[in-house]
């Protein structure tokens, strides 16, 4: 550093045009010189001023809301300015004071307890409102959750039932196949069991019979047996049939486990033990195809309200009208969401009963001509009807002509 240049030396200048950190010396003959006392820089050159920094983008705060509040039994207002400001207003002399008047001392005290309690009852109702939100989200929550486990539940059946239904095709496979080769079975199968316990029933019913031999009743009895034709191979077939629709044989039933409740039934042993189980699974594959034929060709729950809709809405009907009338019609029932039976409701009406059909309009217009009365011969009235657009809905001259004479013998009743 230039010892010309100590501090101590020289008298000190301030000088408000310097940039920040900056001081400004004079040396004893009167020269300027600067000096930063942050950094120790000294300089015989005036200091360069910093580049001014960008403005501040400064969104402007909102002013709040000027309030009024009428203080209780006064002609008073307590006014609350946007910036925070209070005053007291007197509508009768219309002046405004800062100070509070002393007579204003209790009213304020009741409005204080007024917005104190008003306040009160707001956070009370947004907790209300919020514990209500809350318990609805989780009703939906739990709702949800039952849906999803039902469907688990349904699925779990489903594929369960998937899973017995191809082990027993997997099963039937296995006999076939060993029956192929002529293996011998090393134990009991399915057959047998099912066959030793058809015999023991026929036995049963033997012994049954051969003991009451002994009386004439079971003798007439066995006589009329005897007597009864025999039934054809279609006629067993359908009193099997028979059997399985009244024990609501289901598509997916397994012939094992309905085997038990069909075989003490006299129809069920008229078809062969050896055709009883392909005649069972026929059965349920027929069925199987029948319900889901009907499900494939039943209408949709929309297009069955809007056949309830065709066949008994009338255009004077109101919506309140038709759902105390038809609530317990099955086509009713089968759309369950109520605003949308009430807009289909509604749209049926304006867009299809909207308009008068053509022969409502022209006979609208036979009552509304007056020169129309008994007496007047067709060619007359009819040039009276063709200057009206509505005498040309009735496209036929036979029906108009017609139309004109009904009218007229309904007026001469």
């Amino acid at each position: 550093m230039n010892p010309a240049l100590v501090q101590g030396q020289h008298a000190l200048v301030y000088n408000p045009m310097l940039p920040p950190g900056w001081i400004e010396h004079r040396t004893p003959t009167g020269q300027p010189y600067w000096c930063n006392t942050i950094t120790g820089q000294t300089s015989w050159l005036f200091p360069s001023p910093l580049p001014p920094l960008a403005p501040q983008e400064t969104q402007p705060k909102k002013k709040k809301k000027q309030t009024k509040k009428k203080i209780p039994g006064t002609n008073w207002l307590f006014v609350l300015t946007h910036d925070g400001y209070e005053f007291y207003y007197d509508r009768d002399t219309k002046t405004s004071v800062w100070e509070m008047p002393q007579a204003l001392k209790e009213p304020m005290e009741e409005l204080k307890k007024l917005d104190e309690e008003r306040e009160r009852e707001n956070k009370l109702k947004q907790e209300n409102e919020a514990k209500l939100a809350q318990k609805e989200k989780e009703d939906a929550d739990n709702k949800k959750r039952m849906l999803e486990e039902q469907e688990a539940e349904q699925e779990a059946k489903r594929v369960k039932l998937e899973q017995e239904i191809a082990q027993e095709n997997d099963n039937n496979e296995q006999e076939e196949h060993a029956k192929e080769e002529g293996l011998e079975a090393t134990e009991m199968t399915e057959e047998d069991i099912m066959w030793q316990l058809q015999q023991m029933a026929e036995a049963e019913v033997e012994e049954t019979q051969a003991a009451a031999q002994t009386t004439p009743e079971a003798e007439e009895q066995i006589k009329e047996e005897q007597k009864k034709p025999e039934l054809s191979e279609e006629e067993c077939l359908a009193q099997f049939n028979q059997l399985l629709n009244e024990r609501n044989i289901s598509p997916f039933a397994i012939y094992s486990a309905e085997y038990p409740k069909l075989m003490t039934d006299p129809r069920f042993s008229l078809v062969p033990h050896n055709k009883q189980k392909a005649l069972f699974n026929k059965y349920c594959n027929e069925l199987g195809e029948r319900v889901k034929n009907e499900k494939k060709n039943k209408k949709k729950p929309e297009d069955e309200f809007k056949d309830l809709l065709v066949s008994k809405v009338t255009q004077k009907m109101y919506w309140d009208d038709f759902r105390r009338k038809y609530k317990d019609d099955p086509r009713f029932k089968a759309l369950s969401v109520t605003k949308e039976k009430e807009a289909l409701f509604k749209d049926h009406v304006k867009h299809h009963l909207g308009k008068k059909r053509p022969t409502e309009e022209y006979m609208d217009l036979l009552r509304d001509t007056k020169d129309i009365r008994p007496g007047i011969r067709w060619r007359d009235a009819k040039k009276i009807l063709e200057k009206d657009d509505r005498y040309y809905l009735v496209e036929s001259k036979i029906d108009r002509e017609d139309l004109f004479r009904d009218y007229l013998q309904d007026m001469s009743k």
